[in-house]
This record gives C-alpha cells, structure tokens and sequence, in this order.
C-alpha cells in the first residue's frame, strides 16, 4: 500500500514539475525581445551588396540579410532631423510640423520637445525595458538640455552633440571626437568616436542581457566629411575611397555589436534592425549594376525626393523568429518602426498618440508580402509630398512615374484615361488628398535648407551663425 502512496506521490510530483516547468518555457517563449536598432547616417542602398552594390565593403551586413529579412523599399525623408523625428515619432511631417530640418544643437531655438511628442523608448521604458542611446544625437541642444535623452526615454546615453561655428563640439563627430555621456563630457583624445559608442552599447547589452532591453545607435557614420578610419588611417584616398572606408567601418561596427550578441548568448532574443536616415550625397554614389548612382540632389541640405534619397536598406535580423533568406516586396517607411516596436514588445500604443506608421512585425513573422498592412508609402520635405505604390509614384506637384521602367524618373507619365496606370494613378491622387495640411511648426527652422526654401527670420539666422558659446559641461 505503502509503495502504490509513493508511487502516485511521485507521479503528482512529476505533473506539478511539468506543468510549473512548461508554464515556465511558455513565458519565456513570449518574453518581450531586445532590440537593437541601427540607423546609419547619409548612405543609401547603392552601398550594400545585399541591394546589389559592387563596392564590397559590407560583409556583415550582406550576412545579416541572408540570414534575416531585407525589405526592398523603405521611405524616409530626405534629410537627416526630418526623417529622425519621423522615425522616433511613429508621425509624418504634415502632423507635427517638422517638416524641414533643424539641428537643434547647431542652429539653437527650436528642438524635439518631449511634451509634444512621444518617443518609443519612452513607452518602451515605461513597459519595463532598459534603454540606451548612442551616437549622433541632433533633436536637442544638449549643452542646454542635458537631460533631453532621459526626457525622450533613454535612461542612459553616450551621445556627440555637435554644435554652432566656434563652439569646441562643433565638427568633432570622429577623432578625437567631442562626447557628452549621461551630461557629462568625456575624455575622448586619440579615440574614434564609433569606436566609442559601439563599446558603450555592448557595455550596456552585457549589464543587460537578461532583457529586456533597447539599444539605439544612431550612428555618425557616414556624415560628411570623409575622413580615415583606424582600418585605413595613415593611407593616400580621396573623398570617395574615404567614403567607401566609413562604409566599411560601419559595417565592422555592426559585426562587434551581433558578435557581443553571440557572446551574451541573447541573439535568440533580440532583434537587429538596420536601416538608414536618407541617401548618399550625390557625390559619393555607390556603383551598383556596373555604374555609379548618383542621387539627384545633394541630400545635405536640398530634396527633390527622388528614389536615391528616400528609399534606404532596411533589414532585420532575428535568428528563429524572422525567417532567412527573405527579401520582402511589402512597402514600409520609417514612421512604422514605432508600432512595430510595440507589437513585437506585446506593449500598447500610448493614449492619445496618434501614429501614421503601420506595424510590419506581421511580416517578420512570415505573413505572406500581399497581406501587408500598406498599398502606399510616403515622404515629405516642407510642402514638396510623394507617395508611391510597389511600381508607381505620384508627386503632390502632378509629376507621376513608372518606377519599373523609369526608377530614376526622367520620363514623367501622361496616362491614357481608362488605362491601368490612370487607375495606379488616381488611386495615389485620392491617397494624398486625404493627408492633413501641414500642422505649423512651433519654432522658427534655421538651416541652410530652410534658408534656401525662404523660411523663418533672417535676422535669427545671422545672429545665430555667429554665435560662439563657451563649453559649459564639465
């Protein structure tokens, strides 16, 4: 009798092990993922293998593609604080009126205002994630805002602020570069600045690993000017093999980041996402099927919105959740990031915030590229709007184009009536007349840009040119 009690006893044991256990592996199959987001500064698809590049200077990118999911289109907007705003918004420029850039730290006035707008660290962290910021950081004057990465959602950060003519941060974006790290500057003579925020961020994925957490690296590279890396420093090149260096750089950047991830064992756990902030300057064009491509317009500081200044790698990488060897054709843009941070993190959408941006976690899972949540995606610089399907485009000034045939738009459509590009063609018209009008700006702009477009107060634009602050941090 004895033995038959002992025996049941273990077998309650065993269920109540199973059953504790299982609910156990079923948390933490659903347990909320890392992410680490890579933005690289001013370099399109003209750069990378993976989108037919023959430069050959990005090998671990190119890996983490056929190993993970490469979106063929990905709109942003052609200059870098417009499509930054954007992507950490989840909102289009008509809706917060950042509609043409401004670097805060530069030109002063006007930054990205934290009662305003919501950034998804914020959420992010608010729903119990780590967060951490590194790199090149242009929404906020940081010598007078200090804690304006905290504000956003970052708990810590490591951050190179720039600032205007005459101030000693300004230019010192690669050696011996000028880094703010949580309102304090840091000691940074003989070092490389990416350098510095990749060791920063692999530092805090390590301190972290048991997650969740979120790493933000807005990369400096390739901002002009080109300059050596450590990997080529000491060699003759011009500006384009320079150019080509940084590429490379960044590259090597991503592979120490995945590498720490393998060595933290949480690849399983966190998605990489890379993507990109606008095109390559017109200058330094990547050759790509034979020829070098070359945007239409000098991206740092003019937009005419054609494909090679909005339309940017994306690609993400998360080994057993995201599918291998995947290019998708679904259409995104940078203001889906958000929603699809929050999906994938299983965190709502933040009361009375509204997003443009559209969740492509479906996609990442495997849905199939004709369920995808868009038929159309968009960009803006001011009042200049374009939106395009997977083959047409349409401009708000009536400019329409076959991007199959015609993917560098020289020969602008007339379509017959009743043909099925008048249809593709309407289809985009009503698309755009339903966006808002621009919302106004609570700032006056003072950029190059949005000097030439004529805006704001010419007399707030000179006297800030010459202003010259002293070095206020410690």
């Amino acid at each position: 009798m004895k033995r038959k009690h002992l025996a049941v006893a273990r077998w309650f044991l065993l269920l109540v092990v199973f059953c504790f256990g299982g609910m156990g592996l079923a948390r933490g199959a659903s347990a909320p993922p890392n992410f680490l987001i890579i933005l690289l500064d001013n370099v399109g698809q003209d750069w990378f293998g993976c989108y037919g590049s023959v430069e050959s200077q990005t090998p671990r990118l190119d890996r983490l593609a056929q190993e993970g999911l490469r979106f063929e289109h990905c709109y942003v907007m052609p200059l870098c604080s417009t499509s930054r705003h954007v992507l950490l918004t989840g909102r289009y420029p008509f809706r917060t009126g950042w509609t043409v850039h401004h670097d805060a730290s530069i030109y002063g006035g006007g930054y990205f205002d934290w009662d305003r707008e919501v950034c998804f660290a914020r959420v992010l962290r608010d729903a119990g994630y780590a967060t951490a910021v590194a790199g090149k950081w242009q929404m906020n004057n940081l010598f007078e805002q200090r804690d304006a990465p905290n504000r956003h959602g970052f708990q810590t950060y490591c951050l190179f602020p720039d600032g205007p003519r005459g101030h000693p941060a300004h230019g010192r974006r690669y050696w011996d570069p000028y880094i703010i790290r949580d309102g304090r500057r840091v000691e940074a003579q003989g070092r490389f600045a990416p350098d510095m925020f990749t060791e920063f961020l692999i530092e805090f994925m390590g301190h972290h690993r048991k997650g969740p957490f979120l790493a933000f690296y807005p990369m400096s590279l390739m901002h002009l000017p080109a300059v050596e890396t450590p990997a080529n420093r000491g060699r003759p090149l011009d500006q384009r093999e320079r150019f080509g260096g940084m590429v490379r750089y960044a590259d090597h950047c991503i592979g120490r980041l995945v590498d720490a991830l393998d060595r933290f064992d949480i690849r399983s756990r966190t998605a990489v996402l890379v993507t990109s902030d606008n095109g390559t300057p017109a200058a330094m064009g990547g050759r790509v099927a034979g020829r070098v491509f070359r945007a239409e317009a000098d991206t740092m500081v003019e937009a005419d919105l054609k494909e090679g200044e909005i339309d940017v790698p994306f690609v993400v990488n998360w080994p057993g959740v995201v599918p291998a060897g995947r290019t998708s054709q679904a259409l995104i843009d940078c203001s889906d990031l958000f929603p699809t941070l929050l999906e994938l993190a299983n965190v709502p959408t933040p009361a009375g915030v509204t997003l443009d941006g559209r969740s492509f976690a479906p996609i990442l899972r495997g849905m199939s590229d004709r369920q995808a949540p868009r038929q159309w995606i968009f960009s803006q610089y001011a009042g200049h709007r374009v939106i395009r399907d997977r083959r047409y485009k349409l401009h708000n000034d009536g400019r329409f184009y076959d991007l199959l045939r015609d993917p560098l738009e020289r020969h602008p459509l007339q379509p017959p009536a009743e043909s099925p590009q008048a249809a593709a063609r309407q289809r985009l018209q009503r698309a755009l007349d339903r966006l808002p009008r621009d919302a106004p700006l609570w700032f006056v702009p003072r950029s190059i840009s949005a000097r030439r477009l004529g805006l704001g107060n010419p007399a707030e634009r000179t006297q800030d040119a010459t202003r010259a602050p002293a070095d206020p941090l410690p």
